[in-house]
């Protein structure tokens, strides 16, 4: 049964709605996507079957993605137990080793052929648990979740689309729209509660706890993965600016999606929010975060760290 707050959502939000950046969006079990999104997800709930040795990384946009793909490919390369031939980072973006299930698998023009990767498969994807195949919860695929504090969410996600559509938007008026949930994914309160809600077979990570203690999570990864690695070998080669620097190294390059290579690392920091929104756009996150994520055991105190701002 859907709570009283669901209930309102479906009353006061149309089915489609144009979004501040790239036009339409469409309603779907409580998301907003883009329309061949949606179509993408069905095709992965009929035609995707995972085996006992993918690897899923999940995430909302802009929340530790490509930091995640790094840690993921590194671990495989430097195990002992999987015996992977995954490419490596040396000269190649994260996005570049990682397909998304949507996109590059199952998207409207997929350029990879599902059966001819090689085990483990890792793939990447923005969809809501919702949205994924219910063999994803039984077959004894592997799933990791990454998110972030919501500010840094929202402060990371408007300045990559003002960097890469040139949009002038004002803050306050993305700030709206991230919080009625009108950005890819969204909302971001509900996708992020339902893999909390898995975390009896989903590995939940926040980017803040990466930051603060990246040996310890690191191990946590390899060892939910069931892979023996190099722990100090992979935190260094996946740091910020080893990866930013193999960015750099691509020049003026850009990805399939149109974002250039350097746009993927921006500063890496815990806490960036203080430096563009105000007490009361914040007070605003509390106050939605309260009500979206209340009775679950989710707060944002999972947030709380100790790496340096």
């Amino acid at each position: 049964m859907d709570t009283p707050q669901q209930e309102e959502d479906k009353i006061s939000l149309p089915p489609q709605a144009k979004w501040w950046v790239d036009g339409q969006r469409s309603r779907y079990k409580g998301f907003w996507f883009k329309p061949e999104f949606i179509t993408a997800s069905e095709a992965i709930r009929a035609h995707y079957k995972p085996l006992p040795s993918d690897i899923i990384l999940a995430s909302f946009p802009k929340t530790g993605t490509t930091w995640l793909k790094a840690l993921t490919s590194s671990i495989l390369r430097h195990s002992s137990t999987t015996h992977s031939d995954h490419d490596h980072l040396d000269h190649l973006n994260p996005h570049e080793v990682v397909p998304f299930l949507e996109i590059e698998v199952f998207g409207e023009n997929p350029s990879k052929e599902i059966t001819e990767i090689s085990s483990p498969r890792v793939f990447n994807t923005h969809l809501p648990l919702s949205f994924l195949p219910e063999t994803v919860k039984t077959s004894g695929c592997r799933v990791i979740y990454i998110t972030r504090h919501p500010a840094d969410t929202f402060v990371s996600l408007w300045h990559l689309y003002n960097n890469k559509f040139g949009t002038e938007i004002s803050i306050r008026e993305a700030f709206d729209e991230f919080c009625k949930g009108l950005v890819p994914a969204g909302p971001y309160f509900e996708h992020v509660l339902e893999f909390w809600e898995a975390r009896d077979r989903v590995l939940f990570v926040t980017y803040e706890d990466l930051k603060a203690k990246p040996e310890e999570n690191v191990r946590k990864i390899a060892e939910f993965l069931g892979c023996k690695t190099m722990v100090e070998k992979v935190v260094k080669d996946c740091s910020f600016e080893n990866l930013r620097n193999t960015s750099k190294e691509r020049g003026e390059g850009v990805h399939w999606s149109g974002t250039k290579y350097d746009m993927f690392f921006r500063k890496g920091v815990v806490g960036d929010w203080k430096n563009h929104l105000t007490q009361e756009m914040m007070k605003e996150l509390e106050d939605l975060a309260d009500l979206k994520w209340r009775g679950s055991g989710l707060d944002l105190n999972i947030f709380n760290t100790t790496a340096s701002q």
